[in-house]
């Protein structure tokens, strides 16, 4: 039984709309200035939000925002990730649509501090980190195997091991996404160069011509 969904009412409306204004400021401020400059009279400033109204939706404080914009930008990178994901063809198509989703995702003005975050943010957000990177590496690992089961990589190749230095070539071409965003297509390239460098060279026709 599919069970018909309740619009919302104006005030619920209003109240998801302040809430995303607030992460939408803390978001450009993480970006611009770090989390040092993330304070809540910024925050309220950008947002053109009073203080009081910040501290209503976000009762915990800055840390409590800072979790908040963190954990909206990995569902959306994870999402979009597997949408891209779900639509290329072929080893190297299917891991460039992960890195196509990272680095634009890090290239954008309010996720910037996605792919350059900084030491001070760490314990901020201890135990919320990894949500999009553990999706990625699972669909890595994946890819890699059917890979090999279908003799497409070179024989006897380390599937952990790749994922592994694979999924760190994603996070870094999001770091430099996050420093140059012109950078996006340079970045998916690259990672496409990798896994052709993975890929088993087809075997060459023996020519008849020789003797």
């Amino acid at each position: 039984m599919i069970e018909e969904l309740v619009p919302m009412t104006q005030r619920e409306r209003n109240r998801v709309r302040t809430r995303n204004d607030i992460l939408d400021a803390a978001a450009q401020l993480l970006s611009d200035a770090g989390y040092s400059g993330t304070t809540l009279q910024e925050v309220s400033r950008l947002a053109g939000i009073a203080r009081g109204t910040v501290y209503a939706h976000f009762p915990a404080g800055r840390d409590e925002i800072v979790r908040a914009v963190y954990l909206r930008l990995a569902d959306q990178v994870a999402e979009r990730g597997n949408e891209l994901h779900a639509q290329a063809d072929g080893l190297e198509m299917r891991i460039c649509a992960l890195a196509r989703a990272l680095t634009e995702a890090s290239a954008d003005p309010k996720g910037r501090f996605y792919g350059i975050m900084g030491a001070d943010l760490a314990p901020v957000l201890a135990g919320v980190t990894g949500t999009a990177s553990r999706s990625f590496e699972n669909y890595i690992r994946d890819d890699l195997a059917m890979a090999l089961h279908e003799g497409l990589l070179v024989p006897g190749a380390d599937i952990e091991a790749l994922t592994v230095a694979l999924s760190g070539a994603l996070r870094a071409s999001g770091s430099r996404a996050a420093t140059d965003p012109d950078s996006v297509e340079d970045q998916v390239n690259a990672i496409g160069a990798l896994v052709r460098g993975l890929l088993a060279a087809p075997t060459s026709p023996l020519r008849k011509d020789l003797p």
